[in-house]
C-alpha cells in the first residue's frame, strides 16, 4: 500500500546556488532578482546595503548565514524578497531557474535551522532547503538592533578612534575623554 499525507503543498519556487548548496526561495515572495557588481555593497551601519530603486536595501549573504564556503565571484545575484521596509535581497552565486516543488515542513524542533522553512526533492534526488524570507528578513532587522558588528565584512565594527575600545566609533567620546574644553565629563 501506498500512505499518501493528508495535506501536500506544491509551491513554485527559484532554484539558487550558493557555493556547492542549492536553496529554493518561493516565488510568491520574490519581488525580483537582480546582478549585482559585488563592490557595489556597501557596509553602512550595522547592515550591508545595497541602492535598489533609490533606496538602500539591505542583504543577506547567505553564504555567511549558513557557512557556506564559496569562490569570489566577479557578479552575483540578488534576490529581492518582502515589500517595503521588510525588503532584503538574499546574495547568491547564481539562479538556477524556476521549479514547481513539493514542500516537506521541518517539524522537528531539534533539527530547526532559522531561515529555513522546510525542504524539497528535486527530480535528480538533491535534497534542497526551501528558505524562510519572513524569517530572514526578521534576522536582519534583529541583528541591526542588536550586534554593531553582525553586518560588517570580517567582523569589524567600522573604523575606529585610535585608543578606544572595539566597537567605538569616530565622534564617539568615552566618558573619562576630556572634553573639548580640557575638563571631564
Amino acid at each position: 500500500t501506498i500512505t499518501l499525507p493528508l495535506t501536500l503543498a506544491v509551491i513554485d519556487a527559484i532554484i539558487a546556488h550558493v557555493g556547492d548548496q542549492t536553496f529554493a526561495v518561493p516565488q510568491s515572495a520574490i519581488q525580483e532578482v537582480i546582478e549585482v557588481d559585488p563592490g557595489s555593497v556597501r557596509a553602512l551601519e550595522r547592515n550591508e546595503l545595497l541602492t535598489y530603486r533609490g533606496r538602500a536595501l539591505p542583504m543577506v549573504r547567505l553564504e555567511r548565514l549558513f557557512h557556506i564556503h564559496t569562490a569570489k565571484r566577479p557578479r552575483l545575484h540578488a534576490i529581492v524578497v518582502g515589500t517595503g521596509l521588510s525588503a532584503v535581497g538574499l546574495l547568491v552565486d547564481r539562479v538556477a531557474g524556476h521549479r514547481e516543488i513539493v514542500v516537506k515542513t521541518i517539524t522537528d524542533p531539534l533539527i530547526r535551522v532559522e531561515g529555513v522553512s522546510g525542504a524539497t526533492e528535486l527530480g535528480d534526488g538533491r535534497l534542497v532547503l526551501i528558505l524562510d524570507v519572513s524569517a530572514l528578513s526578521r534576522g536582519v532587522r534583529q541583528r541591526r538592533a542588536r550586534d554593531p558588528v553582525a553586518a560588517h565584512p570580517g567582523g569589524r565594527a567600522g573604523p575606529r578612534v585610535p585608543d578606544q575600545p572595539p566597537g567605538v566609533r569616530p565622534g564617539d567620546r568615552r566618558r573619562d575623554a576630556p572634553t573639548p574644553a580640557g575638563g571631564r565629563r
